[in-house]
């Protein structure tokens, strides 16, 4: 096992609490942390006219609602773009 905890699983057996498999993901869990800076520059970039939200978030890794959602942070001024 991974001592970073960075590990899934999945158990595939029976109601009775038998196990027919076991299967182990290891890697990481797909989890980003950014920076409220990296989250307002993102946010910026989408505003950019003619730009698409959904393609400025397939090209950082993030999905079109966390970027709708910093989009309105940044317009209520909770995140500033450095």
């Amino acid at each position: 096992m991974e001592r970073d905890g960075k590990m899934g699983g999945h158990l595939d057996g029976f109601s009775d609490g038998g196990v027919s498999r076991l299967e182990v993901m290891e890697g990481p869990t797909g989890r980003q942390r950014r920076t409220k800076a990296e989250r307002a520059r993102i946010a910026a970039e989408s505003l950019v006219r003619r730009t698409s939200v959904t393609e400025v978030a397939r090209r950082h890794g993030a999905t079109r609602w966390q970027v709708y959602d910093w989009r309105q942070k940044l317009r209520d001024g909770q995140l500033v773009v450095p």
